[in-house]
Order: C-alpha cells, then sequence, then structure tokens
C-alpha cells in the first residue's frame, strides 16, 4: 500500500485547499513543503468573490479571513488617465459571496495550512523540502522528501505540483511548456497605514491608470493599504538600483494616490515581482499532476493568481476524485481537468499578456 493517496509538494493556497478537499473525500494526503506556517512570500493580495472567495467559502473560512480585518470590498475605483478624481463602479466578480477581498500571503496561508491539517487523513509536513520523485515503469509513484536530515520516500498514487512557477516537480517531469508569453513587466509593492479610502471608509480597491504604467491600492488585513505599481521593462531598469526612490516617484505620477500616500506611515520594506515569462504546462501526464502557478503562471498585473490557485484547486480534487473512486478513467478524468483550466483561464491569460504589453490601450474608449 502506498503511504498515502496523494503527495502535494507544496502548501500553500492551491496546495492546502487540494489537501482539504481531497481529505475530505475520504483520501490519505500528505502535503510537503520548505517553509514553515505562518511565513511570508511574494503573492497576490487581492481575490475576488467568485474566485477565491467561493473556495474559503466552500470551505469555511470566510468569518476567519474577515476576523483579520479584512474589508468587504463591495466597489472599485477607478482613474483612468491623469484624472484626480474616480470611477466608482461594482466589485469585480463578486459572485454569490457578493465582494472581494485582499488579504496578506503571511495570515491566509497559515489558516488554510491549518483548515487542511484539521481534515482527519491529511498531514502537512513543514520544513520538507521535496528531493526528487519516484518512478516505476515510467509512471510517477511518490516522492523523496528530506525529513529531520534524512530521505524518506513518500508512495503516492499520484503526486502534485503546487510548488509555484519555478515548480520542482514540473523541473524534475519536464513538464511541456504548451505557451510562453515573453515578459513585458514588473511589480513593485509596500505597505502603509493611515492611508485613507477615497471616499470614506475602505470599501474597494482603487486602479489608477497613467500610460503604460498602473497603481493599486488594495485595503488589506490589520488595518494595512497594499500599494502596488506595475511598470513596464523601460521603467524597471529605474528600480534596480535606487527602488524606494523610484516607487515613491511612481505613485507621485497618479494625481489620486500622490497626497494620501504622502501622509501614510510606510510599513515594512519595498517587495518586488520582477519580469518572469508567463507559462503554461501542460497539467497532467501518468501519476502526476500540476495546479497553480505550477500549471498556469502569468504577470500579476491583472491579480488573478489566487483566484486561479484556489479555483484550479477544486477542479483537481474532482478529477482526482473522479479517478480514485472508479467513476471515470483516469485519462478522461485529466482530461477534463485540462478542459476545466482552458475553459476557465485562457481568455484572461490572453487579455492579461496583450494588454500588458502597453497598458496605455486600457484607457483608450
Amino acid at each position: 500500500m502506498p503511504d498515502a493517496d496523494v503527495a502535494i509538494v507544496g502548501a500553500r493556497v492551491a496546495g492546502s485547499v487540494l489537501a482539504a478537499l481531497l481529505g475530505e473525500a475520504g483520501y490519505r494526503v500528505i502535503a510537503v513543503d520548505a517553509a514553515t506556517f505562518p511565513s511570508d512570500t511574494i503573492s497576490t493580495h487581492f481575490f475576488r468573490g467568485g474566485g477565491l472567495g467561493s473556495v474559503l467559502d466552500r470551505l469555511g473560512l470566510i468569518d476567519r479571513v474577515l476576523a483579520l480585518g479584512s474589508p468587504e470590498l463591495r466597489r472599485e475605483y477607478t482613474y483612468p488617465g491623469e484624472n484626480g478624481r474616480p470611477r466608482i463602479g461594482p466589485p469585480q466578480d463578486p459572485g454569490a459571496l457578493g465582494y472581494c477581498l485582499s488579504v496578506r500571503g503571511l495570515p491566509l496561508d497559515a489558516i488554510l495550512v491549518e483548515r487542511a491539517r484539521a481534515v482527519p487523513g491529511v498531514e502537512i509536513w513543514e520544513s520538507t523540502p521535496a528531493r526528487g520523485l519516484l518512478e516505476d515503469g515510467g509512471r510517477i509513484v511518490g516522492i523523496e522528501v528530506e525529513r529531520a536530515g534524512a530521505r524518506v520516500p513518500v508512495r503516492a498514487r499520484i503526486v502534485v505540483g503546487a510548488d509555484g512557477r519555478a515548480s520542482s516537480v514540473a523541473r524534475w517531469l519536464d513538464a511541456p511548456i504548451e505557451r510562453r508569453e515573453p515578459a513585458s513587466r514588473a511589480m513593485y509593492y509596500r505597505y502603509a497605514r493611515d492611508f485613507p479610502g477615497p471616499d470614506g471608509p475602505w470599501d474597494g480597491p482603487e486602479f489608477s491608470f497613467v500610460g503604460d504604467e498602473i497603481a493599486y491600492a488594495f485595503p488589506s488585513d490589520d488595518g494595512v493599504m497594499c500599494l502596488a505599481v506595475s511598470v513596464n521593462l523601460e521603467v524597471f531598469g529605474t528600480f534596480r538600483t535606487r527602488s524606494d526612490a523610484a516607487f515613491d516617484e511612481r505613485i507621485a505620477r497618479h494625481p489620486g494616490f500622490v497626497s494620501r500616500f504622502a501622509a501614510a506611515k510606510r510599513d515594512g520594506r519595498l517587495l518586488a515581482s520582477g519580469p518572469k515569462d508567463a507559462l503554461i504546462r501542460t497539467p497532467s501526464g501518468p501519476g502526476w499532476a500540476l495546479v497553480g502557478d505550477a500549471s498556469l503562471s502569468q504577470d500579476p498585473w491583472t491579480g488573478l493568481g489566487m483566484d486561479n490557485a484556489g479555483v484550479h484547486a477544486t477542479y483537481l480534487a474532482e478529477a482526482i476524485d473522479d479517478w480514485l473512486s472508479g467513476s471515470v478513467a483516469e485519462s478522461a478524468a485529466f482530461a477534463r481537468y485540462a478542459q476545466r483550466l482552458n475553459e476557465h483561464a485562457i481568455s484572461d491569460f490572453n487579455a492579461t499578456a496583450e494588454f500588458g504589453r502597453d497598458l496605455s490601450r486600457m484607457t483608450q474608449a
């Protein structure tokens, strides 16, 4: 008998959601991660009610997330061009939840890991890096991990790479890259306190477009505002030796933000996600599957990473359950998984790549 039905490499959003859902379906799951939790990572914060919000609701976690101090984002503010007054509109894809949220990865990952670990049959091994795959006759049959200083084999009926864009699982598999879009942007962000909303309360994210650039303000947990700017590759070069000053200069170009940012208190250091090609990898093969950024990653300017991670984990959980329960053949189950990924994400992937080359087109009527 294998050590687990499912071995998952990576225990952040996609990995923890997948582990919880499969555990609740009655499977034995071991998820490993080199990190300990809570721990921070570079990630988007904003997600939609119809995306990750719906998954958190399914897992019964909305109240816990709201208890972090994350405001319900029931509208959004858009500054087109150099106009200092925003257009006010409805939230993006609010779903049945009715609102969007912005939560830092540090508390959110910890909540998701705890939720998965509480499910009978699920084990989360922290501080446990995966070191390789186990193979038998061309099929992946497990992983080898480093635990307490020793190499430990973990046999499983399926191995899932939920370990991000630079996925070790994908690299070991030499998983085919089906699509690549060249990098065109970089993202910088920092936290601020005492940054008031544009119209009083913190009730929506703000998006400011100036030329080929977008600045963001995301009301987040613990009274923190996440301020970000997405810049093209030419501007990216100005950040490399003077990033803090360059960030302040870029925000100063956005009239809707500049006075509030100048009065706010900076909280922590400037963080960054440099230019990276967008990738779509083949999402499954004999004994393995990829989910989250390991299967599909794109520039963060559209803020779709957390939504995709959560929603795609639900698709994969259903595919694995269909196969392991015997209701659907393995090939059919994972062909359906690939189809659902495409139906959900390809249109947004295309738009992210196309408009990301020149954001000035976003404000052209």
